[in-house]
């Protein structure tokens, strides 16, 4: 894997907003914005063969840990999953509620791949890792032999069509407040479901009503199918959720949440320690010493907030590039353990693969000067060379 400068499309920025991608050029802190031009990584095929299978692997090494832990009806307290939420999580899992779609963070140096964590409920970064980066990849020149690992929107659509009949109506809610990048992918996710013949709306999460008997939008039409790109552990918190009932199928399902917790890195770690996919990870307790580096990491938390790193015991303070948020304080920490990857031109790279039902579909990378890939990184496309 190396990181390689190529010279900028012409009119690239107009090729963003034609497809969408309005928020393309996000600011960032050192003066550069979101999506970098001209910026490239380069992998072997057999480097992205590798990729492609640790993510089959770990989706289906976390797949049979959420069906162990609803057989066992065992939900350790430091999931902090709520009460109310149960009965909805194991519904929707017997009920084989299908996923949409997610995403693994890795950290990666070539040759070693360690898991970071899974963004299985509420991913974003999908519009750029999907069309724009396609379209960087059959604008660029001087590059010979080149592909690129990216089926994500052919994958969308056909997961759409396994998923609804089509004519089928799915409505596709986000917080108002939540910024373009968050509408920005909503609207992509609404145009696949669109391509595979269903019928499709959108509405923020606070305009959602209820009947006395269902979900209703603004023109009271029964919500039968939502996707929503908003937390479950959101959800539960709000009055609405009082008329959640398990046989409520939204999209990602409610056995999710066992997913998108980072609570199952612990998990996984006990159930396969010493994987080499995977890296040591406990629940946070302050009573215990940890020898050596470790990132302790809210167990929800987004943007890579409120995370600290911890050398010997020792509180080293806020990662570089992390940012504190009290909302996330509340439900608890993880330790992980240190892994040390190597820069590319002073950057930091981590890599986003994407599943799509239960199958990889894609890469995409995000870069920065810091630690953690937060709010101010950048987006970086990729391509493999045989």
């Amino acid at each position: 894997m190396k990181r390689v400068v190529l010279p900028e499309r012409q009119n690239w920025q107009q090729t963003h907003q034609a497809i969408g991608f309005d928020y393309f050029n996000l600011p960032s802190a050192d003066g550069s914005i979101y999506w970098s031009e001209g910026i490239a990584y380069e992998f072997t095929l057999k480097q992205i063969e590798t990729l492609e299978d640790a993510s089959n692997e770990l989706h289906a090494m976390c797949l049979d840990l959420a069906a162990d832990m609803i057989q066992r009806g065992n939900y350790p307290h430091y999931f902090q999953i709520p009460q109310a939420a149960i009965a909805m999580i194991e519904q929707s899992w017997k009920s084989k509620s299908p996923m949409l779609y997610g995403r693994f963070d890795f950290a990666y140096d070539g040759q070693n791949i360690k898991m970071l964590e899974y963004n299985a409920d509420t991913p974003t970064g999908l519009l750029e890792a999907s069309v724009a980066q396609w379209l960087w990849i059959e604008q660029v020149a001087d590059i010979p032999h080149r592909d690129q690992f990216n089926s994500i929107h052919e994958k969308l659509i056909k997961r759409w069509k396994s998923l609804f009949t089509a004519g089928s109506k799915i409505h596709f809610a986000a917080c108002q407040e939540a910024g373009r990048e968050d509408w920005g992918n909503l609207e992509y996710l609404m145009d696949t479901a669109f391509q595979a013949n269903l019928n499709v709306s959108e509405l923020s999460m606070e305009n959602i009503g209820w009947d006395g008997q269902n979900f209703v939008d603004l023109n009271n039409q029964a919500i039968r199918h939502l996707f929503k790109l908003y937390p479950w552990e959101w959800i539960w918190e709000e009055n609405f959720s009082q008329y959640l009932r398990p046989h409520h199928q939204w999209i990602e399902p409610c056995w999710k949440m066992l997913l998108s917790n980072k609570a199952l890195l612990v998990e996984l770690w006990k159930r396969h320690p010493n994987h080499p996919l995977l890296l040591e990870t406990h629940p946070y307790d302050p009573a215990q010493h940890y020898a050596g580096k470790w990132v302790k990491k809210p167990i929800l938390a987004r943007e890579g907030a409120n995370i600290h790193i911890v050398q010997n015991d020792l509180d080293l303070g806020a990662a570089s590039g992390s940012f504190y948020f009290d909302d996330y304080d509340k439900y608890g920490y993880i330790m992980q353990k240190w892994v040390k990857t190597p820069l590319h031109h002073g950057m930091l790279p981590t890599l986003g693969l994407w599943m799509v039902g239960d199958e990889c579909a894609g890469l995409s990378i995000r870069e920065d000067v810091f630690d953690v890939i937060g709010n101010d990184a950048h987006f970086a496309a990729h391509y493999f060379v045989e």
